[in-house]
């Protein structure tokens, strides 16, 4: 066991060392690197509470008193809907990108290294605090043909995208960044969708697509290998790696001020390891689609989670997460958009040993910026299902359906935010108000060894996400969760600002467990649902 841990440590400390080289390398070798090789940078530097009303120990997020560092009780759900990061975190992309003229005319290569340094803010899977976890952030090799003569982007060097080509690109490593969906937090079809946690691989990609004066059309397909599992235990082939395929498809057209669009793949996501059921496929699929709506001169939004990366910032100035300036339009500026999302998945029957049933999972958004002037103005309405939000697990109790006789209620959540630019004194205040339905479930669950209040044929839990459930005592159910927040943002420089914020939660889920004094058995309460939040960072992005 020592050789084994000692092996791993060898090989962790020798990526390191190679990562180190490659960082080196891009410092002292300006000859074959170019300014703006480390992108999409974030430095925030924090001091909060995620509670000022409580002590350690006293709220369902433990708040360590008012202190300097990042933490997670200061921020809601809603505040990232369109990213995989919720934007305190210091992190960097190291992107070393090459683009040359193809052979034949109108043809462009490019090709780039891209990978992502976060600083990790508390100990982590063999990591320490402030160490530095590195990893492939989507990687890839293109390639473009023109159908009409290219433009080269003055200003960059770089070969615009033309609304005539055919493009390939294929990523080497990672192509987590090639998903079916549009809103990243209803997006699907990512490396997660494969189900095995047990074999870390690569998971690779190839997607080809083309465009023609707005509509466009696009498919791929990624895969990895997981462990295999089949029925008989005695099989060569059972636990050994296999390989586990995915394909994604989408169309759409986008005009002037309007756009349709559709994608949508079907995954061997894995193998179900549930007795009776052991060796069957999970089978994951489904169809999104989005219609837009928009001002002359705006597009659909995009996720900055979605774009290739380039040592130079144009595709982030067009994404409202990087970068955000304050807007000043003299007209009346909007966009609205309606995204609707199916997803089914073959899972074992809870009801009947041996079977398995098809399960249909749903998802919905209406998203929408307002720009008067120097005022924005963005609501956001979000459905997701139970089956859904799990479906990446999947579902509540993994690999199987849910019982036929529970009962279970979608996550429904609202928010509605201004800010105005007062240009003078660069600053921008905003206040923001969110409301939280939880998803929940009640049904039945295994019973415990130790008598409790949350013991029993059925159970009621609240899912606040994929990782995070709250049980809850028998008669009590899940509740709206209202958050307000108010924003000051003073820019010090086009790259620096200091920003305070106060938020307040009146949170009745807020669930509190201690011990029984006489048979010591776990007794349940609802703690102060009253959560008050304080953060001031200071943060600079380039």
């Amino acid at each position: 066991m020592q050789s084994r841990f000692s092996h791993n440590g060898h090989r962790f400390n020798g990526f390191r060392s190679l990562m180190a080289g490659l960082l080196a390398f891009a410092t002292i070798a300006p000859a074959t690197a170019v300014a703006g090789d480390f992108i999409d940078t974030r430095l925030s530097f924090v001091m909060s509470d995620d509670n000022l009303l409580s002590d350690p120990g006293e709220s369902l997020i433990n708040s360590p008193e008012f202190d300097m560092g990042a933490r997670n009780g200061i921020r809601y759900p809603f505040e990232s809907l369109n990213s995989q990061d919720e934007g305190d975190e210091t992190m960097t992309h190291l992107v070393m990108y090459k683009e040359m003229p193809g052979f034949v005319k109108n043809l462009t290569t490019d090709a780039a290294f891209v990978a992502r340094l976060a600083v990790l803010t508390q100990p982590e899977n063999g990591f320490s605090t402030s160490d530095i976890k590195i990893r492939d952030a989507g990687s890839y090799l293109r390639a473009r043909y023109s159908f009409t003569d290219v433009t080269v982007d003055e200003k960059t060097g770089h070969t615009l995208d033309s609304d005539r080509q055919l493009e390939l690109t294929f990523f080497p490593t990672n192509a987590d960044r090639f998903r079916a969906g549009y809103t990243y937090d209803l997006s699907w079809g990512g490396n997660k969708i494969f189900t095995s946690q047990k074999s870390q691989f690569a998971t690779p990609g190839f997607r080809l697509r083309f465009d023609w004066d707005g509509f466009y059309a696009l498919a791929g397909a990624k895969s990895t290998r997981q462990i295999i599992l089949t029925k008989d235990n005695n099989d060569v082939a059972n636990r050994e790696l296999g390989a586990f395929w995915g394909g994604i498809f989408g169309l759409g057209y986008v005009a002037n001020m309007w756009g349709v669009e559709v994608n949508g793949g079907i995954f061997d996501s894995g193998i179900n390891p549930k007795q009776g059921v052991q060796g069957e496929e999970v089978v994951s699929g489904g169809l999104s689609a989005r219609v837009s709506a928009f001002s002359e001169g705006f597009a659909p939004e995009a996720s900055i989670d979605y774009r290739l990366y380039r040592n130079n910032d144009d595709s982030f100035e067009a994404s409202n997460f990087f970068l955000r300036k304050p807007k000043n339009y003299e007209d009346f500026t909007w966009r609205v958009s309606v995204e609707g999302n199916w997803l089914t998945q073959t899972l074992a029957s809870f009801e009947v040993l041996g079977e398995t049933k098809r399960v249909n999972a749903f998802a919905a958004a209406v998203r929408a910026d307002f720009y008067i002037g120097k005022l924005a103005i963005n609501i956001d309405l979000v459905y997701r299902d139970l089956y859904f939000i799990l479906f990446n697990v999947p579902s509540l109790d993994p690999f199987y359906a849910l019982p036929k006789d529970s009962e279970s209620k979608p996550e429904i959540l609202f928010a509605v935010k201004g800010e105005y630019w007062i240009e003078e004194a660069n600053l921008l205040p905003s206040l923001q108000f969110g409301i939280q339905k939880p998803a929940s479930y009640r049904g039945r669950v295994s019973e415990t060894i130790n008598p409790s209040e949350l013991t029993g044929g059925k159970q009621t839990v609240a899912i606040m996400d994929s990782s995070t459930i709250i049980a809850f005592p028998n008669g009590n159910e899940p509740k709206e969760i209202y958050s307000i927040k108010f924003q000051l943002r003073w820019d010090l420089s086009d790259m620096m600002s200091l920003i305070a914020q106060l938020n307040y939660n009146y949170d009745r889920n807020q669930l509190g467990r201690k011990k029984d004094a006489v048979d010591f058995t776990a007794e349940y309460y609802m703690r102060d649902p009253h959560v008050l939040g304080l953060g001031i960072f200071a943060q600079a992005r380039f």
